[in-house]
């Protein structure tokens, strides 16, 4: 194989746990050239992977009316010049929805592999390599690990792993500022948010267990990105005074989070990305989860809390949950004792 293409279009949390099947490519594979086509939010963070050659980003469309046509005129452009890229295989990562079958098929690549899905139209067509995935196999990336291990690469079941370099450290530094990031405890990072409304546990319920992670001598920096301004803005409305022990970061750019998470002790936090990026740069995490499959995303690096209701997991993130209940019946004693069991609190 000379060539080859990893349609990932998905979000951060599930692009990171597909790292060990991309690895194994890479291992097998040394000489050839690996591309990863991503969403334009994750091109950054995934540049700075040496396991990837390239990383090629998928063309955002304009949601104005008027746009259209340009819009159609700039992805029919994008799968003409995937096209003249000649792969030799293109592997559909998580084989859901008609994008990634068009560009796995518009690839031209002679060998196209995917999951083995009955929901959308019929992929023979699609696909010259098709799988079912075990029910034995419930973690994500070992799913993915045994996709290409089918292919003939060989996966070493080993976990995700992001690279740390200098400047992620650096930047991470400049950005928390006189925040002490040395010491015996360290500091703790606390996620608010997760980028729906449907998998936070209430700001009420964070506000309490900052306060005990205060009691016990550790120091927080919460952190929230672009489409966690409510959660991150509500819990920092209970901290009106300045507090020495408290940084409040909001940060759009992923390779900054990667370095502070790096400095951190560990995290902590609703079911999304970041908690993923945590452990992925070797940190302990304890995560909260709701409407959110805690069987294929639970913490390979830490520990879940998790209500336990018949209606968990719902997978549902869109439509409104008439009162949330899987998310406040996670109480913050729990949350608290599973910090303890991790070692993350003393």
């Amino acid at each position: 194989m000379k060539k080859i293409l990893f349609v990932g279009l998905r979000a951060l949390g599930d692009m990171i746990l597909v790292l060990p099947a991309i690895r194994a490519v890479r291992d097998t594979c040394s000489d050839a050239q690996i591309h990863v086509l991503v969403d334009q939010p994750l091109e950054k963070l995934f540049a700075e992977e040496p396991l990837i050659d390239r990383i090629v980003v998928l063309p955002r469309g304009n949601r104005r009316k008027n746009q259209k046509i340009q819009d159609f005129l700039r992805y029919s452009r994008f799968l003409l010049d995937l096209r003249k890229e000649r792969y030799d295989l293109a592997i559909d990562l998580f084989t859901r929805g008609p994008r990634s079958r068009i560009i796995v098929f518009s690839s031209g690549a002679p060998r196209r592999v995917g999951l083995r899905d009955h929901v959308h139209f019929p992929d023979r067509w699609v696909y010259t390599d098709q799988w079912r995935i075990p029910n034995s196999l419930n973690q994500l990336f070992d799913q993915e690990s045994y996709l290409v291990g089918r292919f003939g690469f060989s996966p070493k079941n080993d976990f995700p792993e992001l690279t740390i370099h200098p400047h992620n450290l650096e930047e991470a530094r400049a950005l928390l500022g006189t925040f002490p990031t040395e010491g015996e405890k360290g500091f703790l990072a606390v996620f608010p948010g997760s980028g729906l409304p449907n998998k936070n546990w209430p700001t009420r319920n964070f506000r309490d267990l900052m306060i005990r992670i205060l009691k016990r001598g550790a120091r927080i920096v919460v952190l929230g990105g672009p489409l966690d301004a409510d959660p991150f803005g509500q819990l920092k409305e209970f901290f009106p005074e300045p507090d020495p022990r408290i940084c409040w970061i909001r940060q759009s750019d992923l390779t900054v989070l990667k370095g502070i998470l790096a400095l951190s002790r560990g995290a902590v936090g609703n079911d999304s990305g970041p908690l993923h990026m945590a452990q992925a740069v070797g940190k302990s995490v304890v995560v909260l989860f709701g409407p959110g499959d805690h069987i294929s995303y639970r913490p390979y690096r830490g520990r879940m809390v998790h209500a336990g209701l018949a209606c968990s997991p719902c997978q549902s993130f869109v439509k409104d949950c008439p009162d949330n209940q899987c998310m406040k019946a996670i109480s913050v004693n729990q949350v608290e004792e599973a910090l303890l069991q991790e070692g993350l609190l003393e």
